[in-house]
Parts: structure tokens; C-alpha cells; sequence
């Protein structure tokens, strides 16, 4: 195969990095082959799920390479210190040294805690992304956020670690559940939100093809919304900017995935609500219409993705412990707190001047479902 056939979007940041799209995993060993001659040792880290699914494809490509597996369990609650230290025990036993290559075969928790591994192994070895969900593919893996988890908040330990490539097979879609779709189109709406409202009209106009998984519509969801997030993280790798627009609805998204424990929660269910409440938000600063925020409800119940909080869980949340929670937000700055809102639609803005009260306000709009 003649890599320079494939489809590919190049992150032009410090270290300038290829997100290569419809790459067949069984090519990736051929890929890297060409990338590194000083390439013997592969550490593949997955989930039990995803490794059963396509580990054997991935490693074909791997003939003349030392080739370990390292599997952990799924779900959010892996990334934590515990699990970080227990895979940088198994990569010891593994021989691992500082030239050895890691590659992030999954979603995003798995490319999440297999780059925060590889950022911190020996101050730092070879990564690999080969996204496996929409999620993924859209978003996580592309820009180099690499994190785990602590009780006090999600993501609170992470850092900037570009892989020198991003490897997506789309054929690895046709796997998923409908509540793992979800979570990529949910990241894939916001995008849209940001910076592309030909995409959030392309959403609302491909409804059916997009609920049927039309590879080709598939393809054309995924390529655009990944086309956004390298557009902004190419201009501001490190967020000191136009980055943070990204966050969008997470800030109101990861406080309630906190409050539940990740339980119950799906990460795209809470970007979800968090891009209402956003909305909401919005709507009382003047930046959007009533109008607009319905079109924003009714794209997100179209593909089944909740609107309230009361939709996916029956127990109570309280909106102030659930303000309290954003206190933790990494963009938050002096003790003030920071917020993506959107300004109409294809279009978001950084705001410093929301108050408790008005933040408090959007949590009431969508705590119930009455």
C-alpha cells in the first residue's frame, strides 16, 4: 500500500503529526516500519472487549517486532493512578525500555490512560493512536490531551502529548453499540456548534443515514468533524487559546459525570446535557434565541442523547453540588470560573463573566424532566 493514497489531515503544531482516516489496522506495522528504524519493541494497550475485537488484525502487521499486549478493563473509572501503576509494572515485565512504542488500541479512556503512560514512561516513549470508537476518532485522539482521573475531579492529571500519528479504521464502527455512537456524535455536534454549521445542517439533514451507519455518510461525519478539531488544535496546541472552545458543554458535562461517580453517566450522555445547559446559558446572556436552543434540543433527542438530567438517572441531583463540582475545572482562572458558551450556532465564544447565580440557573433547566 502507498501510504500517500490514504486519506489524511495533517496537525500542523510543534511536532506536526498525520491523522491518517480509513487506514486499515492490518497496514499499521507496514506504516511504522517505514517511520522508524530503530522500531523492535511494541507495547499494545487495550481493553478486553476491543482486543478480542481487533488485536489480531492490528498485530498481522508486526511480523519481524516484539509485540506485547497489555489489556485493562473498560470504563472510566480505569483511569486512575491505581491502573497507571499496574501497566507500568506489566511494561517493566515486558521489558519496555525508552525506545519502545506504545500503541493506544480503543477508545477514548484507553487512548486517554495508554498516553498518559507513554507521556510518563521514562519521561516519555513513541505513541501511537488507533481509535476504535466514534468518539475517538472524532475527538480524543486528535491533539495530544492525554489524562487520568482523581476523586476531586476528571482529568485533573494529564498533559499535552502529541502521538506521531493518529491511525483510524473506520471498519472498527461497525462494531459499536448505538450508546457508544452516541457518545461521538454528541462530541461530533459540538464541533459542529463551534465552528461548521454546514455540519450541524449536514446532522440535520442526514438523520436517517446517519442512524442506518451509511459508510459513506459515516465517513463524510467523521472526516468533517475531525477536520474542526485539527483546524483549531493546529492553531493552539497547548490551549492558551481558541482551543478552549473545544471544551464546549464540558465543563457543565464532566461536573455531572463527577457528581455520579461514572455511573449511570455515559461521557457523551454528559456533554450532552452539558451543551443545553451551555445553551441555556447562552440564551440568557443574549448570545442565542429560544429558537436556537430548541434546534439544539432536537438534534441531540433525534440520535437518542438526552436533554435532561432527569432522562437518564431517577435519583435527585442537586443543582449546587453540581455548581460546587465545576469548581475544579481546569479553565477556570483566580477562582473564577471560565465557560465555553455557544454564540448562535457554527459559532462559540470564551466567557469570564458568568455568575454562580446565572450558572446555578442553567443546572435548574436541565436537572428534571418534568
Amino acid at each position: 500500500m502507498s501510504f500517500a493514497e490514504l486519506q489524511k489531515i495533517e496537525v500542523t503544531a510543534d511536532r506536526p503529526y498525520p491523522v491518517f482516516l480509513g487506514a486499515p489496522l492490518e497496514e499499521l506495522g507496514a506504516y511504522l516500519h517505514s517511520q522508524f528504524e530503530d522500531l523492535e519493541h511494541i507495547l499494545i494497550i487495550s481493553d478486553h472487549a476491543v482486543r478480542d475485537l481487533y488485536a489480531e488484525r492490528l498485530k498481522k502487521g508486526f511480523f519481524d517486532k516484539r509485540v506485547n499486549l497489555l489489556t485493562v478493563p473498560a470504563g472510566e473509572k480505569e483511569k486512575s493512578l491505581e491502573r497507571l501503576s499496574q501497566l507500568t509494572t506489566a511494561a517493566l515485565r515486558c521489558g519496555a525500555d525508552r525506545h519502545t512504542l506504545v500503541i493506544a488500541l480503543g477508545g477514548g479512556v484507553i487512548g486517554d490512560l495508554a498516553g498518559f503512560f507513554a507521556s510518563a514512561f521514562m519521561r516519555g516513549i513513541r505513541l501511537i493512536q488507533a481509535p476504535t470508537t466514534l468518539l475517538a476518532q472524532v475527538d480524543s485522539s486528535i491533539g495530544g490531551k492525554v489524562a487520568v482521573n482523581l476523586p476531586a475531579g476528571k482529568n485533573i492529571l494529564g498533559a499535552f502529548y502529541p502521538p506521531r500519528a493518529v491511525w483510524t479504521d473506520f471498519t472498527t464502527l461497525d462494531s459499536l453499540p448505538w450508546g457508544e455512537v452516541e457518545n461521538g456524535l454528541a462530541e461530533s455536534i459540538k464541533h459542529a456548534l463551534i465552528a461548521d454549521m454546514g455540519l450541524f445542517e449536514f446532522f440535520e439533514t442526514q438523520q436517517e443515514s446517519l442512524k442506518q451507519r451509511d459508510p459513506l455518510i459515516w465517513r463524510e461525519m467523521v472526516s468533517r468533524s475531525s477536520a474542526v478539531k485539527v483546524g483549531i488544535v493546529s492553531q493552539d496546541e497547548r490551549e492558551q487559546g481558541k482551543r478552549a472552545l473545544l471544551n464546549l458543554g464540558h465543563s457543565f458535562g464532566h461536573a455531572l459525570e463527577t457528581e455520579m461517580n461514572y455511573r449511570g453517566v455515559t461521557h457523551g450522555q454528559g456533554v450532552s446535557i452539558g451543551l443545553v445547559a451551555a445553551a441555556y446559558l447562552a440564551k440568557a446572556k443574549g448570545l442565542m434565541t429560544v429558537a436556537e436552543v430548541e434546534r439544539i434540543k432536537l438534534l441531540l433527542n433525534t440520535f437518542g442523547l438526552p436533554t435532561e438530567i432527569g432522562e437518564i438517572t431517577s435519583i435527585e441531583q442537586d443543582p449546587k453540588a453540581l455548581l460546587q463540582r465545576m469548581q475544579t475545572d481546569k479553565k477556570n482562572l483566580g477562582g473564577r470560573k471560565i465557560l465555553i458558551l455557544p454564540h448562535g450556532i457554527g459559532r462559540a465564544v470564551i466567557s469570564k463573566e458568568c455568575t454562580d447565580q446565572e450558572i446555578l440557573d442553567a443546572w435548574k433547566q436541565v436537572v428534571s424532566a418534568d
